[in-house]
């Protein structure tokens, strides 16, 4: 069954939210809409990774990110808390906290997170990317997009098996938005359903990025072509799919399954 991952941004520059979102009370207002709306995960970020974002500190990103999971997880004990980072420091208190999912977007995971990840017997995802947010943009050439990034994902699915991971605490995400052009994002959610022979779970974040973007809208005049999206990639094999919109997800995807289990 698919699942919804809401995001919960504790940033002040996240692409979608566009202001402040670090003050507690509504943060916690959003992750209770969210569960109301029928998430099944909620996925907390405080470093944007929005192309040409701004990097901040670990203890920058722990003030913003550690309240809030303390929180959440006191709140709604039985829905899964995913963290949206790249650095050790904050996946460690954020495992320590109630973390049961690390969503890390660098597409080079150290060992250590691997390894830290065993130790909390959680899960981690698995992100297709090249550079960082400040160069990922200027690395999209691809001699064969699909056959490349399949590769390069089973490459990191064998590390972290290497430091003792299953293949159950492994999620894949083929990296919308990240080191890819519009027309390389298209070519890649139609071809979505031919990552799926990798034998784990996949999730897919397409939630109001630009490449969906229909002359120059900003991200909230987005939502009607990312829930198309959203259908195609359940038609693709989605797993998880990162959005924005619960509500409205929640009703495509409970539709698709009707769909799917009609005779």
């Amino acid at each position: 069954m698919t699942q919804l991952m809401g995001i919960v941004n504790a940033t002040p520059d996240s692409f979608y939210d566009g202001n402040p979102q670090n003050n507690l009370t509504a943060l916690l207002k959003k992750c209770a809409d969210y569960v109301t709306e029928g998430a099944d995960i909620l996925d907390i970020g405080g470093e944007s990774t929005r192309p040409g974002a701004t990097p901040v500190s670990v203890q920058e990103e722990l003030a913003r990110v550690l309240p809030l999971i303390k929180a959440a997880h006191e709140k709604w004990p039985k829905v899964p808390l995913s963290l949206d980072t790249v650095k050790i420091p904050v996946a460690a208190e954020g495992l320590a906290s109630g973390v049961s999912i690390i969503n890390d977007v660098s597409g080079t995971p150290d060992p250590e997170m691997f390894n830290l990840v065993k130790k909390h017997n959680a899960q981690i995802v698995i992100t297709h990317s090249r550079g960082n947010p400040q160069t990922m943009q200027s690395l999209t050439d691809y001699k064969d997009l699909i056959g490349e990034i399949k590769d390069f994902l089973a490459q990191k699915m064998a590390q972290a098996q290497a430091c003792g991971l299953s293949k159950e605490q492994l999620i894949i995400d083929v990296g919308f938005g990240f080191a890819k052009t519009r027309e390389q994002n298209y070519q890649l959610l139609k071809h979505l359903a031919d990552f799926k022979t990798l034998g784990v779970r996949m999730l897919v974040g397409l939630s109001r990025k630009t490449f969906l973007a229909q002359k120059r809208e900003l991200p909230p005049k987005r939502k009607a072509q990312t829930l198309a999206a959203h259908l195609v990639a359940l038609q693709n094999g989605a797993d998880i799919l990162r959005v924005h919109d619960v509500r409205d997800t929640r009703k495509i995807l409970d539709f698709y399954t009707e769909l799917e289990a009609a005779k």
